[in-house]
């Protein structure tokens, strides 16, 4: 019996440590976990733009962009990357925008530039990502829809990983419990 509760001691204090470990992280450098891209050819660049979150709602936005040249399959270097956006509106002006922000080169892997932006309402938004390299602009336009997201999603994760703690907590035990000889 004091063999087994040792155990069990033993099983929460691993669990509680790696909670601890995992949950102090609260910067990951990954060009903010971007994984689809949309593309276009402009001049001699390949530029790839992407949000994160994948669907964005106001608020923080990370913006990835990857801009490669189509000749060499270089990264860009020595260029300047500036990013703007705005929303129209019903009477086809711009209601919001977003004055231009450079981009900053990420260095551990020179083809993506990243932008962190906060967007402060809904609707479709138009990105225009300008690059001046030896005097010379190009320019792209990316769009991207930015609504309100459900809660609801939310709400079922946490139910699902309440479930999931629950059946884990009562097949740890079930293992530890007590064997009865007889």
């Amino acid at each position: 019996m004091l063999l087994e509760r040792s155990n069990l001691n033993i099983f929460f204090c691993i669990i509680l440590a790696a909670l601890l470990i995992f949950w102090n992280y609260d910067y990951i450098e990954a060009h903010g976990g971007v994984t689809v891209f949309k593309k276009q050819i402009v001049g001699p660049y390949e530029i790839q733009f992407g949000t994160s979150p994948r669907s964005p709602s106001p608020g923080p936005i990370h913006i990835a962009l990857r801009i490669v040249s189509i000749d060499t399959g270089l990264p860009l270097d020595g260029a300047t990357v500036h990013l703007s956006g705005k929303t129209p509106g019903f009477d086809g002006n711009s209601t919001s925008y977003l004055e231009p922000i450079f981009a900053d080169q990420f260095m551990d892997d020179p083809v993506f530039w990243d932008v962190d932006i906060i967007i402060s309402e809904e609707g479709d938004w138009s990105f225009k990502v300008i690059i001046e390299n030896s005097g010379e602009l190009y320019e792209a336009d990316f769009d991207a829809k930015v609504k309100e997201s459900s809660p609801i999603v939310g709400v079922f994760s946490v139910i699902g990983l309440i479930l999931f703690l629950t059946v884990l907590a009562l097949a740890v035990r079930t293992y530890f419990k007590p064997k009865v000889i007889t």
